[in-house]
C-alpha cells in the first residue's frame, strides 16, 4: 500500500484580456463563458483502501482587470481507482480536501510488456469508430489544445497557427478543445480544417442546474449553440458533455443524462451527422461510484486516466496501467464502451515532485508518453500540448509541466 501523497490542484487561468484572437458574436456577449475554479469532495475511502481526492483549487491572483470573463477549460487530474478486484469504497460523510489519497494497483495483476508491439497495438473498435469521425494514425489519435499564452491570455492567430501545423506533423488526427472561447472557431478550427484535424468539442457544465450553469443553463446551452452554429460538420470527432461534473459534484446522473439526450437531439436537428458520438467523461473511480445511471445516455464510453497520481506506477508502468483502467471502468457501460471506448485525458509531468514511484523528469516523461502511446495511443487523447505556465503549481508541483509535444514529437 503506497503512502497517501497529496493530489494536485488546479486552477482556471487568469481572465484574457480582448484580443484578436479571443473575438465574439454579438448576441452571445452576456453569456460569455467566466474562468472555473475547479473544487470538489472526495470519493469514498474504507479502512484499508484509500479515497479517490484532491483538494480545492485556490483561485490565481491576478492585477489585471477582466473586461469580457472568458470561459476556461476544467483541467483536475485525478487519483485513480483501485484494482479490478478491490470491491468499490463506500460513499463517504466526511470531506478530507486536503489529504488526497492515490490508489494502488498490484504487480502481479499489471499486463507483460508486448515484444511485439505494432501486432498489439489497440485499435478503436465499435460502430463509432466506422464513421469516419474517430480517425487513427499509427499509435495516434487526439491531443489536447488550449490557446492560452503563458501568461493565461488568449493567444495570437500566428502563434495558433504554428501550434496546428505542428499538431498535424507530429502526427495526431485530432484535437482536444474544451471550450469555444479564445478564437477557437475564428481561429484554430479553420487551421484544423487546413490540416484536415478533426475536433473534440467539449461543452463545459459547472453547478447549479438550468438556473447556474449547470445542465439547460443559458451557460451551457450558448456553448451548444457555438457548436451548432460555427462547428464544420465534417471536423466533429465527438461531443463531451461535462468534464468531471459528477467527480466535481457540479451535476447529478440524472440531469447530466437528460442533457446529453437534448445535446444529442440538437445536434442532430441542426443536421450534425447521426453517427457523431455525444457523451461525457469521469474519472474510472467516478464512473464506478456514480456512472450506471448515464451508461443509457451515452453513445461511447470516456474516461479520465493519469497514471502520474497513483503512486505505485513508475513511467515505465504508465501504459499497462492505462490499458487496465480504460478496462475497468469500460465494464461500468458495456453497451457503450462496445460501440467505442477511449481515454480523453491522459499524461505525464515533465517537472515537479515525485509521488512514490511517479516521479516528474523529462525523461520520464518521454519514457512514460512512450508507453502509454505503444499500449493505448489509438484510443487516448494526450494531456496537452503544451506546458500551462499560467496556472498554479499544485501540492505536487507538476500542474504546469504536462505539456508533452517535445516527448512524443
Amino acid at each position: 500500500m503506497p503512502s497517501i501523497v497529496p493530489n494536485s490542484t488546479w486552477v482556471a487561468p487568469p481572465t484574457p484580456q480582448t484580443s484578436s484572437s479571443c473575438t465574439e458574436e454579438e448576441g452571445h456577449k452576456t453569456s460569455i463563458y467566466t474562468p472555473i475554479v475547479i473544487s470538489s469532495t472526495p470519493a469514498a475511502a474504507s479502512s484499508t483502501k484509500p479515497a479517490e481526492v484532491y483538494p480545492p483549487a485556490p483561485k490565481p491572483e491576478s492585477s489585471k482587470p477582466a473586461p469580457v470573463p472568458v470561459y476556461t477549460p476544467p483541467v483536475d487530474l485525478p487519483i485513480y481507482s483501485k484494482p479490478a478486484d478491490t470491491p468499490k469504497p463506500a460513499p463517504s460523510s466526511t470531506k478530507e480536501a486536503e489529504k488526497p489519497a492515490p490508489s494502488s494497483t498490484k504487480e502481479a495483476e499489471k499486463p507483460a510488456p508486448s515484444s511485439t508491439k505494432e501486432a498489439e497495438k489497440p485499435k478503436p473498435t465499435g460502430s463509432y469508430s466506422n464513421g469516419g469521425h474517430i480517425v487513427t494514425k499509427g499509435d495516434k489519435w487526439a491531443i489536447t489544445y488550449t490557446p492560452y499564452a503563458a501568461d493565461g491570455q488568449c493567444k495570437t492567430a500566428g502563434d495558433i497557427k504554428t501550434d496546428i501545423k505542428k499538431i498535424s506533423e507530429m502526427g495526431f488526427t485530432t484535437i482536444r478543445s474544451y471550450s469555444t472561447d479564445c478564437g477557437v472557431f475564428e481561429n484554430v478550427v479553420p487551421e484544423c480544417q487546413k490540416y484536415g484535424l478533426k475536433v473534440i468539442y467539449g461543452i463545459f457544465l459547472e453547478g447549479g442546474g438550468a438556473g447556474g450553469k449547470g445542465p439547460f443553463s443559458s451557460y451551457a446551452n450558448s456553448q451548444l449553440e457555438d457548436i451548432k452554429n460555427k462547428a464544420p460538420k465534417d471536423s466533429v470527432a465527438m461531443v463531451i458533455v461535462g468534464n468531471e461534473c459528477m467527480f466535481n459534484n457540479n451535476c447529478q446522473a440524472s440531469e447530466l443524462g437528460s442533457y446529453i439526450d437534448y445535446v444529442r437531439k440538437e445536434l442532430q436537428g441542426a443536421g450534425f451527422p447521426k453517427d457523431v458520438a455525444i457523451t461525457t467523461t469521469e474519472p474510472v473511480g467516478t464512473w464506478e461510484e456514480k456512472g450506471a445511471a448515464l451508461c443509457d445516455h451515452i453513445d461511447v464510453f470516456t474516461v479520465q486516466v493519469h497514471p502520474y497520481f497513483t503512486a505505485s506506477i513508475a513511467a515505465g508502468m504508465a501504459g499497462d496501467f492505462a490499458a487496465q483502467q480504460l478496462e475497468q471502468a469500460a465494464k461500468v457501460c458495456p453497451d457503450a464502451a462496445a460501440k467505442g471506448k477511449y481515454i480523453t485525458e491522459i499524461g505525464w509531468p515533465k517537472s515537479g515532485m515525485s509521488n512514490g514511484l511517479a516521479v516528474a523528469s523529462p525523461e520520464n516523461q518521454k519514457t512514460a508518453m512512450k508507453a502509454i502511446m505503444e499500449k493505448v495511443g489509438p484510443e487516448s487523447c494526450v494531456f496537452s500540448f503544451q506546458d500551462d505556465t499560467w496556472k498554479a503549481p499544485g501540492a505536487l508541483g507538476v500542474e504546469q509541466y504536462f505539456g508533452c509535444a517535445d516527448a512524443i514529437y
